[in-house]
């Protein structure tokens, strides 16, 4: 196996080698890119075992520097970071090969392997990965290594395509219309009080997941003319969860619709659902304020309890709460770094708008309205 230094100088020198930082490693980049074409045509190639063909690419492409074609990891990287036996992976290997989907360059050698991955075609954005996916966090078992042992290759086809759905929003989540939590039902909103210029609203996070879209596809099974069984999707899906990979955190939106903006995370009032600090500080400030502008009718806030209490502007229309779905290790993009501080924004924004109000009531004063982001 390789080390990582996989680009090559002019000369091809071993110093110029020894030179170029690993991937992954110091000021350079910790995510990989998959081509969306090249993603595709690993599910269509002919292979004996579909979970270790795809695994191994992942595997060397995780080995790529900048130009995300040239690997030094080959058997060796996939024995070491996803436990395939030397022999499987070199089996994986040469198939990766016969399909154009990898080759071995001028320089390779069998003791000293580098391969030349399949040229990108697609003109969409590709799907950015984490190298930590493949290599681990800290002292945890890689994720690409916990999702192989499950034996099903198409929930590792699952968790790319849903790398491959993440927004650079705030919540740097899968778009609400693909996946989501929500209780849509006219009961998930209740408005508790209205007080002077701000009301009070009590909302309701579903743990029901609700899925759409073309990346669902390949794990429903037709049972009929028009219906289909997608019993082995919501396993699937609940299979990443258990292993880590995804979880579901909740945010306030500004309105019930599918495309309305996200404000801020929250902490699940019924279920605990583990969330950041930041979350928890916000829902603490909400459930005082909300208790401050209830005043002596403390019974509207007792009969909540299970709820997210949420502040809107009287003027505002009702908000909704839903769990977004997000990838437990997530590729450090530059997209990723706006999102995260996009969301940082919103939750100084939301703090400070809460204890604002907070010193409002204090002083007997309802007139002013919340004030968002």
């Amino acid at each position: 196996m390789g080390t990582g230094r996989n680009t090559l100088s002019g000369d091809g020198s071993s110093k110029a080698m020894e030179q170029t930082p690993r991937r992954g490693e110091g000021r350079g980049s910790k995510f990989f890119v998959l081509d969306r074409d090249i993603w595709s045509r690993l599910w269509q190639a002919p292979t004996a075992n579909r979970l270790n063909f795809v695994s191994s690419f992942l595997v060397l492409l995780a080995g790529t520097g900048a130009d995300n074609r040239l690997t030094k990891w080959s058997a060796k990287a996939c024995e070491e970071r996803v436990g395939m036996g030397k022999p499987r992976a070199k089996v994986a290997i040469e198939e990766l090969i016969s399909s154009g989907l990898a080759e071995r360059t001028e320089t390779s050698r069998p003791n000293f392997p580098q391969y030349r991955l399949a040229e990108p075609r697609s003109t969409t954005e590709p799907i950015f990965l984490p190298i930590q996916l493949i290599t681990g966090l800290a002292d945890e078992i890689p994720i690409l290594r916990r999702v192989r042992e499950t034996g099903d290759p198409l929930i590792l086809r699952m968790l790319v395509d849903l790398y491959g759905l993440v927004e650079t929003d705030a919540p740097f989540a899968v778009p609400l219309t693909k996946l989501r939590l929500a209780d849509d039902s006219s009961s998930a909103c209740r408005k508790v009080v209205e007080m002077g210029a701000n009301t009070v609203w009590a909302l309701h996070l579903s743990e029901t997941p609700s899925a759409a879209g073309d990346w669902s596809v390949p794990h429903a099974i037709k049972t009929g003319s028009n219906a289909w069984d997608w019993s082995d999707f919501w396993k699937r899906l609940n299979t990443l969860q258990i292993l880590g990979a995804v979880w579901f955190e909740p945010w306030v939106f500004d309105g019930e619709p599918l495309d309305s903006e996200p404000l801020y995370p929250v902490e699940d009032a019924a279920g605990g659902r583990n969330v950041s600090q930041e979350a928890r500080k916000i829902s603490s400030l909400s459930l005082y304020a909300s208790a401050a502008l209830v005043g002596e009718r403390r019974y509207l806030v007792d009969q909540n309890v299970d709820r997210n209490f949420v502040i809107m502007p009287t003027h505002h229309r009702p908000p909704a709460v839903r769990g977004v779905a997000k990838l437990r290790v997530e590729a450090d993009t530059p997209g990723r770094r706006m999102a995260y501080a996009k969301r940082m924004r919103a939750i100084e924004a939301q703090v400070l708008g809460l204890e604002s109000l907070l010193q409002e009531t204090a002083a007997g004063r309802y007139d002013k309205p919340i004030r968002l982001i």
